[in-house]
């Protein structure tokens, strides 16, 4: 029987309950004693049934709190829902995983591969639990074998459609200030840094051409992948080995020239001086408050601003190219696994009744024309993306942004190889923060980098195949994937 064990207090935690009272998902070994007389969870409330849902999905928690309410209206049930922040969700679900005490539906935590998940007994298919047709209205690319599905049964979906994060908005007030059209944007390289010089200039303290959030070096990785990815590299968007032979393209020529990009915005003071410092939050605040002219980030500020900066003047654009012609477009890849219902859930039917509803047409469009949200669902964004910005945010990702190949729809297995590499110190995205500090030796330490990285994917292999997987280094080369062109579920099949 399940019991119901105490919430963690922690520092940050966000709670939103439509029942009064987030669900309680700590597995902490004196709760569970100080608990173990509790009734089971479908007990409460005089018989009412009880469904705990937990996730990191503070964006639409307005959303959620009324398809909360509606749910409850329509079932006869309460619906205790909470909202994680990254640290406290992994801590958290992994304990009631392990204590036996997992919600009826949770997000897979970051960097667990459903592989993982489902051996270990986590999630239940729920193929025999939702509607016919339901898994048709997804669109192309959203329902992978090996991220939501294990043969042939689905046990995650996902919560968005992936779309590229890397394009660049920019302050209308910032540049008309220092002098700049703002119909007439940098496409270059070149371009792009001689309108960020021209904005620092002006700016004489006041703002600057560039601000990034470098604290987060998860996010100067993805910038400089994507730069270096139009520049050739053929990077894809899941880990650091190249798909066309396997090996890794740290030190490439096209990734030197994606550094060499970043170091002279450096060497010109255009970056904010802040920027090594900066989260990303604190760097789009700051951007919000005119004090740069350019920010590398995804389409999740666009509501953020829209709700807290309303006099903001901004837009996007796409990512500037190097000066001879894009090489490669803005790598991604297909939708991302992120809820399913435990396999130790007392209401399987109602929890697949609950995801059902939260990928209807009526609660879908609601997230989509508040902004910052990409539908999974066919034809939701092209009916009921509003925002301006955000419909233009859409277009160039579509436009600039190329599916790249991901191992692990072509081979399940492949999870098994990302699972066991070690990480490199200092990674790539470290060394990015070191040029935003005026470091100027990146090339000896890229080559550093691709040495040990090489090393830990070559025996990240051979430890997969020890544990009995079914996978060599020619299940990650794409010999006939074009980085200018998307790779579709024929590029698999032909490969």
């Amino acid at each position: 029987m399940k019991k119901r064990i105490a919430a963690l207090f922690m520092a940050g935690l966000m709670v939103v309950s439509a029942a009064g009272c987030g669900p309680n998902v700590s597995g902490e070994k004196e709760t569970q004693k100080e608990e173990a007389s509790t009734e089971k969870k479908n007990d409460d409330k005089g018989g009412e049934k009880v469904l705990q849902v937990v996730d990191m999905s503070d964006s639409t928690k307005a959303r959620r709190e009324e398809y909360n309410k509606k749910f409850e209206e329509e079932n006869n049930c309460k619906v205790e829902y909470t909202v994680l922040s990254g640290d406290q969700y992994q801590t958290t679900i992994n304990s009631s995983i392990k204590a036996n005490t997992a919600p009826d539906l949770f997000a897979l935590p970051s960097g667990v591969k459903l592989s993982t998940a489902v051996e270990e007994g986590w999630y239940m298919p729920m193929n025999d639990y939702v509607e016919e047709g339901f898994f048709d209205t997804f669109s192309e690319g959203s329902l992978n074998e090996g991220v939501t599905t294990m043969d042939g049964q689905v046990y995650v979906l996902p919560e968005a459609a992936n779309i590229v994060n890397t394009l660049v908005f920019y302050n209308e007030t910032v540049l008309e200030d220092a002098g700049v059209d703002v119909n007439n944007l940098p496409k270059t390289w070149t371009e792009f840094r001689e309108v960020c010089k021209q904005v620092t200039e002006a700016g004489k303290g006041k703002y600057y051409g560039m601000i990034e959030g470098g604290k987060q070096v998860n996010r100067l990785e993805i910038a400089i992948r994507a730069l270096s990815n139009l520049a050739g590299s053929k990077s894809n968007d899941i880990g650091v080995i190249s798909m066309v032979d396997g090996k890794n393209v740290l030190a490439s020529d096209a990734m030197v020239q994606a550094f060499d990009f970043y170091s002279g915005l450096v060497q010109d003071r255009s970056f904010h001086p802040d920027s090594a410092n900066l989260a990303a939050p604190e760097a789009r605040a700051l951007f919000a408050q005119n004090q740069a002219a350019f920010l590398i980030q995804g389409a999740w500020c666009i509501s953020t601003w829209e709700k807290e900066n309303p006099d903001l003047k901004f837009g996007v654009m796409p990512m500037p190219e190097p000066d001879d012609g894009a090489k490669g477009g803005l790598p991604y890849i297909g939708a991302q696994p992120w809820m399913g219902i435990s396999k130790n859930s007392d209401n399987p039917e109602l929890a697949a009744k609950y995801l059902q509803g939260l990928y209807s047409e009526e609660y879908q469009s609601g997230v989509v024309e508040d902004g910052g949200f990409v539908s999974a669902i066919e034809g939701i964004n092209e009916k009921y993306m509003k925002d301006g910005v955000m419909k233009e945010y859409y277009t160039i990702a579509k436009e600039q942004g190329k599916l790249c190949p991901d191992p692990i729809v072509a081979k399940a297995d492949a999870a098994k190889v990302y699972a066991n590499v070690t990480e490199v110190s200092p990674n790539l995205g470290q060394i990015v923060q070191g040029v935003l500090t005026g470091k100027t030796d990146y090339k000896e330490s890229l080559q550093t980098l691709s040495d040990n990285t090489q090393k830990a994917w070559d025996e990240a292999i051979a430890k997969a195949q020890e544990g009995g997987a079914d996978v060599s280094a020619a299940d990650f080369e794409f010999a006939n994937w074009n980085p200018l062109e998307d790779y579709t579920t024929e590029s698999y099949n032909n490969r």
